[in-house]
């Protein structure tokens, strides 16, 4: 529990102290309350009840969890190392990512459970542009700020990297298509993974259908001179890159080095990785686990989820046969837009639900 004195750094327009954990109109209120608090709550909650109950499991189960996840931090690293360094190799490994998205169409039939089966890779370009520098009353043309506008105005207007048809994207669109009436399910079915879909997504609706298909690629940061009357001698931006399954990184970055040159810029490049493995979904885990949230949770459709972001898993994949990444929460759309953001909260059913389906879970595990 954070301190008080903490509290005003969260910012936003909070109801409630948001380390209070406040319960109010069915719902519990606080930051983190569904990234991922409600995992943590959930799993220690449910190893308790079987433990009160005198469950043995057939395998060991470890809990593990880090406090630095956020912001790339070494402590799922950590934990790896100590597994591996006692000889401890995972069946599964089950962190947060999907969750159980509540009918939020007219057009669909049931609630979805999004379980996360892979993850795009990432990196951070900097575009470094260089110059004489001077001072602001005798400006020069072309300077490293003007280049390196030029330079995103490009990126922005230009498809960088092309869409493409991945293996994750296919399975996920077939999936929510069994959470639709027709014609959706049918169209779904039909053209779930063709490649006309991928490339017309993006220019139909590119908030989903670019970081579905493609590469994606946003500028986050830039830095230039020290006051407004200098002309610096050094600029850059920062984008924030997360690669496909179907793309390769060194290929990405080769790309952007040559429209970098295009511009008289350099890059730099740092904690690039590729995207990670995909699930098995035939596997002995993915199926236990699906066949946990389908006793849980009978009236839910289990749909494998293509995530875009990163979390812990990629890491503790390396010694796991299966990674999985879902809390079975039940959530609705304001709940997951209120993910790191003011009045952030998860229904207290919700969580029981969430105990009940990992004791299922560990029961179920042979």
């Amino acid at each position: 529990m954070a301190h008080q004195d903490v509290v005003p750094a969260v910012g936003g327009n909070w109801k409630y102290d948001p380390y209070s954990a406040t319960v109010e109109g069915g719902k519990v209120y606080g930051r983190g309350t569904m990234d991922c608090k409600n995992t943590l709550f959930s799993t220690i909650q449910a190893v308790d009840e079987l433990i009160e109950e005198g469950f043995v499991p057939a395998q060991d189960v470890y809990l593990s969890y880090s406090d630095c996840e956020e912001n790339s931090g070494p402590g799922a690293e950590m934990a790896r190392d100590w597994f591996k360094a006692h000889g401890v190799k995972p069946h599964i490994v089950v962190d947060e990512g999907g969750a159980i998205i509540r009918k939020f169409m007219k057009q669909m039939t049931k609630d979805a459970c999004m379980v996360g089966i892979v993850e795009k890779g990432f990196a951070n370009v900097k575009f470094i542009a260089r110059g004489k520098g001077g001072h602001s009353s005798q400006p020069p043309k072309n300077t490293p700020i003007a280049r390196l506008g030029a330079l995103v105005n490009y990126c922005e207007k230009h498809t960088v990297f092309k869409s493409k048809m991945s293996e994750p994207a296919k399975q996920m669109v077939k999936g929510l298509g069994n959470v639709m009436a027709q014609p959706i399910k049918c169209f779904a079915k039909l053209f779930g993974g063709s490649c006309l879909l991928a490339k017309l997504a993006p220019k139909v609706y590119p908030s989903y259908g670019i970081p579905m298909y493609q590469t994606s690629m946003v500028f986050t940061m830039m830095d230039g001179a020290t006051a407004a009357n200098i002309i610096p001698q050094e600029a850059w931006v920062n984008a924030n890159l997360r690669f496909s399954p179907k793309d390769n990184p060194e290929k990405c970055i080769k790309k952007l080095k040559k429209i970098a040159k295009k511009f008289n810029c350099e890059i730099e490049v740092s904690s690039c990785r590729a995207a990670s493995p995909m699930v098995d979904l035939n596997g002995d885990g993915y199926k236990t686990f699906a066949a946990a949230v389908k006793k849980t949770y009978p009236d839910v459709e289990v749909v494998p989820y293509y995530m875009f972001g990163g979390t812990d898993c990629r890491t503790m994949q390396e010694i796991a046969t299966t990674a999985i990444r879902c809390t079975p929460c039940k959530l609705s759309m304001e709940q997951l837009g209120g993910m790191h953001a003011s009045n952030e909260s998860v229904d207290v059913t919700s969580i029981g639900e969430t105990v009940s389906f990992f004791k299922n879970f560990l029961t179920m595990l042979k």
